[in-house]
């Protein structure tokens, strides 16, 4: 059967999993990622997608009303950890996608489809986490581009240990070539465990139970999550997968144009230098 009447007959049975968006004033951005997941087929392909708002505002409902999503509202910032834990609560599918506002879905349809299928293969077969961070346009800004060339020399202060980024690798080289006894290839996707794959509020798929297992203690306040957890994390033996990816990082409030060029621009005086 091939993807047009696979797709076919998913317009009446999608896959199962809940895509649940962290929104707090960011009209823009939303609008710009909710449009891209209408245009690439996300609202076709998955059955539950859900905006959490922090803050709720007018022009919130006004988006949740034009791209016929379901929303959750709090009047207060409730922070990154707890939004989440509250969407994944919410979420009705054991298999969960987390996402902030920012992060657009640049691939089409069939391979939406495709790449989110392989993801709850994976997790059904043991693995714990898979990320969805576009390995060839991950976006701007991404810090681990600061430890190319030194990856297994960096000390990370909220880790307490060496190298805790080094799957982020698969965004400049081939880290099973590089890195054979630390990062795997299994089909489609490199494989590490939780001591070189950290934890990230980047886009990740889950089983909804495990995330909520695993991050109740680290909650946290305001965006206290990816540190509170860093240290735990890596001493555990998750597995961790990344493959080709599908979203972009792309913030028009924070980061215009003229930023990352400006950004670009100071990396390559940079080297020049050295």
């Amino acid at each position: 059967m091939d993807f047009k009447t696979q797709l076919g007959h998913q317009s009446m049975d999608k896959l199962k999993i809940t895509i649940a968006i962290l929104a707090w004033k960011s009209h823009r951005n939303l609008k710009n990622v909710l449009k891209s997941y209408k245009k690439n087929g996300l609202f076709d392909v998955c059955d539950e997608i859900i905006v959490l708002f922090q803050e709720i505002s007018d022009e919130d409902l006004k988006i949740a009303e034009k791209f016929k999503v379901d929303y959750i509202g709090f009047e207060e910032n409730i922070g990154i950890g707890r939004a989440f834990a509250t969407l994944a609560t919410r979420a009705k599918n054991e298999h969960i996608i987390l996402l902030e506002h920012d992060w657009k879905l640049i691939e089409p349809k069939e391979v939406v489809f495709t790449r989110l299928n392989q993801g709850v293969s994976l997790l059904n077969e043991g693995v714990d986490v898979v990320r969805y961070r576009h390995r060839k346009h991950p976006g701007y800004p991404h810090y681990s581009f600061s430890l190319k060339g030194r990856e297994l020399d960096y000390y990370d202060e909220w880790h307490q240990i060496t190298s805790p980024h080094l799957l982020d690798s698969i965004h400049w080289l081939d880290p099973a070539v590089v890195f054979p006894d630390k990062i795997k290839k299994y089909k489609e996707h490199f494989i590490t465990t939780s001591r070189y794959g950290n934890w990230t509020n980047n886009p990740c798929m889950f089983k909804r139970d495990f995330y909520i297992e695993v991050t109740k203690d680290f909650l946290g306040d305001s965006i206290d999550l990816e540190q509170k957890i860093a240290f735990w994390w890596p001493r555990q033996h998750f597995k961790v997968a990344h493959g080709e990816g599908l979203f972009k990082h792309e913030d028009l409030i924070k980061y215009s144009t003229f930023q990352r060029l400006k950004g670009k621009a100071a990396t390559i005086l940079e080297k020049l230098k050295k």
